[in-house]
């Protein structure tokens, strides 16, 4: 990161709270549709829904998940984005127990609440993308990279993917993926080896909507089994055959493949490296265990290897930043916080 014009290398760790920051929302039939947290994912789907119109798709898949966590799996309220996925996943292994109404049971393992569940997350995602302002908080980001940031991302969407794109990023170098570049078929225009931006490193660990994978959602299996096999532009469209590469939100996340492990080495490797980590909109919830470990294991090396962070820059409400500071206790020489993303971009950045 550009810090007092020195490249200081940077890692930076995003949550739903950086796009939420950096895209505080976009207008559709009048209606401001805003990124979605894990805390408000159906008060933002609900929204999308009025968008859309009554009689769409996705006001049809909204009342789908509506009803079933009022009748077959009720709860109070509505859930949270994780709640309610890792409730769906439970479920339909046990048809008979959670399939309510006459007729024929479904065999287990298929829910077809999962496929509503996924294509609304998909479908709000794409179309920030689409509406947002041509002028992002990424974008304002992007401009202060240096040559050897690594941005570690838990995000879904490709908004910084795109901001990063317009300023001469590859996502075929970008990206970290391994088995060759020939997978990945996006050629952004602006692509230039020369720009700062060309060593950048953009790691999705829990996927991306633009990484494809072969199968169906009916066998969501494959996403944490496989490799993508197709890295596209941002889309919204599906592809036959292949479906979206995203690690869904659910309490027992499972990386069998080997890219995952690339992927979480690399984010090691990096955090155990950089001189400055900045925070922006992660939660570090007790149920995000990969994280939480990826994150303890960090602290205990720096702390044992005489190597503390030089700075940590957290960026989050205040009840996040005291989580933060306990689980970097110890391996930062000093931290600065700011509340917002916006604050962020203005004092630190002067972006």
């Amino acid at each position: 990161m550009i810090v007092k014009e020195r490249n200081v290398k940077t890692v930076f760790l995003l949550g739903a709270g950086a796009t939420r920051g950096a895209v505080k929302h976009v207008i559709v039939n009048r209606k401001r549709v805003k990124p979605p947290l894990n805390s408000d994912f159906f008060k933002i789907a609900e929204t999308y829904a009025k968008a859309k119109g009554k009689d769409s798709v996705d006001a049809g898949r909204l009342a789908r998940l509506k009803r079933v966590f009022k009748d077959e799996i009720p709860v109070k309220g509505l859930p949270t984005m994780e709640e309610a996925f890792s409730l769906l996943y439970i479920a339909k292994d046990f048809p008979e127990i959670y399939r309510k109404g006459p007729g024929k049971k479904p065999a287990p393992g298929n829910r077809k609440e999962i496929e509503d569940f996924l294509y609304l997350t998909f479908d709000i995602l794409a179309l920030l993308g689409r509406h947002a302002d041509d002028e992002t908080g990424y974008d304002r980001l992007a401009r202060k990279l240096g040559s050897d940031d690594t941005i570690i991302s838990l995000n879904y969407d490709t908004l910084l993917d795109s901001s990063l794109a317009q300023r001469g990023w590859s996502p075929k170098n970008g990206y970290r993926l391994g088995g060759g570049k020939r997978k990945v078929e996006w050629e952004p225009d602006q692509t230039d080896n020369k720009t700062p931006l060309a060593g950048v490193s953009l790691l999705k660990l829990h996927g991306s909507i633009n990484w494809f994978v072969r199968g169906s959602y009916a066998g969501l299996s494959k996403v944490f089994s496989s490799k993508p096999v197709l890295v596209s532009s941002p889309r919204r469209n599906e592809i036959k055959g292949r479906i979206r590469q995203i690690v869904p939100p659910i309490y027992g996340k499972i990386f069998e493949h080997g890219h995952w492990r690339k992927l979480w080495t690399n984010a090691f490797q990096e955090l155990c490296e950089a001189e400055l980590f900045v925070m922006i909109g992660c939660s570090l919830i007790d149920t995000d265990f990969h994280l939480r470990a990826l994150i303890s294991r960090v602290a205990k090396h720096r702390k044992e290897s005489g190597q503390p962070f030089k700075r940590a820059i957290l960026v989050a409400d205040t009840r996040t930043r005291r989580k933060w500071q306990r689980a970097l206790k110890g391996c930062c020489r000093t931290t600065a916080g700011f509340p917002r993303f916006e604050t962020f971009l203005k004092k630190e950045l002067k972006a």
